[in-house]
């Protein structure tokens, strides 16, 4: 990136790019000394690439394989529009960690926190922090996180969404593996890549371990928007 020194401090945010002036032309920021030109900044496609932060050395410090069906789905054109994370602290593979950046912000956020972001809140066994949302992608409470926190390992689950009549409208994680803290997100899209109706839904987590113990949780959440 860079043969001088650069001091980039702990959840800071800077911009790579070619040219910073052309990307400020683009979209707002409200941290414009946040953008770092770079001689010779390798192209990245659309529809998929891997992206490797490595140290000088070589050793690999972060590491993601993205793909364009991680955006939200109900956009019609994705071009332009960032693929954001929405909490640094949770995996970087972890697919459901991902989300659009806001239309309300012009679709990204160049060198400041991203629209999207949205903090795990670590409580013990299953739970819904915020059990209100809605996926308009204003960035304001687009995702419904589920958290989880376990005493033990080698835990894995399902997690079904089922609406205020009792049918199944999505099945969110199919017998994957869990950490032993951590969070899933639903974007409110179905299993047939549409957006869920306004209204109360269940999430219905089953966790289960090689010996066949069985742990069953149901929560509510409000899938909401504007009429």
């Amino acid at each position: 990136i860079t043969e001088d020194g650069y001091l980039l401090f702990p959840e800071s945010y800077l911009v790579l790019s070619e040219n910073g002036n052309t990307v400020k032309q683009k979209y707002q920021t409200i941290n414009p000394k946040g953008f770092y030109d770079v001689n010779d900044l390798p192209s990245m496609n659309n529809d998929a690439d891997v992206v490797t932060l490595s140290d000088k050395n070589m050793v690999v410090i972060d590491n993601l394989k993205y793909t364009e069906k991680m955006h939200f789905p109900l956009l019609v054109d994705v071009d332009g529009v960032s693929l954001e994370r929405i909490d640094f602290n949770r995996a970087t593979d972890d697919r459901t960690n991902w989300n659009s950046a806001s239309e309300g912000v012009g679709f990204a956020t160049p060198a400041y926190r991203n629209s999207q972001y949205l903090q795990a809140d670590g409580g013990s066994g299953v739970s819904i922090p915020n059990p209100l949302f809605s996926p308009d992608n204003d960035g304001y409470n687009d995702v419904l996180n589920i958290s989880y926190k376990l005493n033990e390992t080698g835990i894995a689950a399902n997690i079904f969404i089922y609406d205020s009549k009792g049918r199944q409208i999505r099945h969110l994680i199919k017998n994957e593996q869990l950490s032993m803290d951590g969070v899933v997100s639903w974007n409110g899209i179905n299993d047939n890549n549409e957006k869920a109706a306004i209204g109360i839904y269940v999430v219905y987590v089953e966790l289960f371990n090689l010996s066949g113990k069985i742990n069953k949780y149901k929560l509510s959440c409000t899938l909401a928007g504007k009429l």
